[in-house]
């Protein structure tokens, strides 16, 4: 399939979206299936194959409409695409109710991020941005899930507004993130993301410097040229540093060093004369009295 023919199936897909008709008679799988096509190595050779672990934190509130949240999926499912094979994924969407739709060890089970994508339901209601970030960060980011000791990880928020009635806030969790070693990449996308307040918004989620790690989309049709940024800014990303470790000072080991117990001799033995010293001093005061 070629490049025209992939086009006219992202158009048809957003005319279907915007007809109100995004779950009917549309697949996902079909959209982006090309069996034909397998992925370059020229593609590949752009990003290292290096051991990360992917989280995304999914918008699926209200003030999406569901045409859009197709786009987010489709947005979703190329990005998987398009990371080296030792990248392992894994995705919660969010609203005012979070669901997990799989973690890093079903990924490892089946990784077709078309059947693992296609069919996911927006959930519908508010935006509980922080609290999902910290249930990723507790919850998602474990061993129990299939995450990996040894690798970067990422966690790729995509959002279509500010947070609310969230009863948590950003300052609850970023250092939480940041001691977990979590490097955040945040993508606003849509028209609510005009306001300095929402882009401030992003920078706050968003790991440091906010110039590396926050990607704006005015419209959500433009979310697939911004699959390219998003990718090579993991695949540039150092990774957040590691915690340093609590260095415990270590008791020092005299029986070991004979320097040590020569001082303290010596050390004693001094004590030991300035005791006799007071001692004859006291008995002649008691004299003199």
């Amino acid at each position: 399939m070629g490049a025209l023919g992939f086009s006219i199936i992202i158009i048809t897909l957003l005319f279907l979206g915007a007809a109100g008709s995004a779950g009917d008679g549309f697949d996902l799988i079909d959209a982006l299936a090309d069996p034909e096509t397998p992925q370059s190595n020229q593609q590949l050779g752009q990003c290292q194959n290096e051991a990360r672990d992917i989280v995304f934190l999914m918008d699926g509130s209200s003030s999406m409409r569901a045409s859009e949240f197709m786009q987010l999926k489709v947005f979703i499912a190329l990005v998987m695409k398009s990371i080296p094979h030792n990248a392992q994924f894994a995705l919660l969407q969010f609203s005012n109710r979070f669901e997990e739709h799989f973690d890093f060890r079903r990924f490892s089970r089946d990784r077709d991020a078309d059947l693992l994508i296609g069919g996911i339901k927006q959930l519908g209601g508010g935006s509980h941005t922080a609290s999902g970030i910290r249930k990723v960060v507790k919850e998602l980011f474990t061993t129990q899930k299939g995450a990996r000791p040894t690798a970067k990880k990422f966690l790729v928020i995509v959002t279509d507004g500010e947070k609310t009635g969230d009863p948590l806030e950003y300052a609850d969790i970023v250092e939480e993130a940041n001691r977990a070693g979590i490097t955040r990449i945040a993508v606003g996308v849509g028209l609510g993301f005009t306001s300095t307040t929402a882009q401030r918004e992003l920078h706050t989620m968003a790991s440091h410097p906010p110039t590396e790690h926050v990607i704006v989309v005015r419209h959500f049709s433009g979310l697939r040229d911004s699959q390219a940024e998003l990718k090579e800014k993991i695949c540039t990303s150092h990774g957040a540093a590691a915690p340093r470790p609590t260095v415990v000072p270590q008791p020092l080991n005299t029986c070991s060093d004979p320097q040590v117990l020569q001082k303290l001799e010596r050390v004693l033995s001094g004590l030991d004369q300035v005791n006799t010293k007071l001692n004859a001093l006291a008995a002649k005061q008691g004299k003199c009295g």
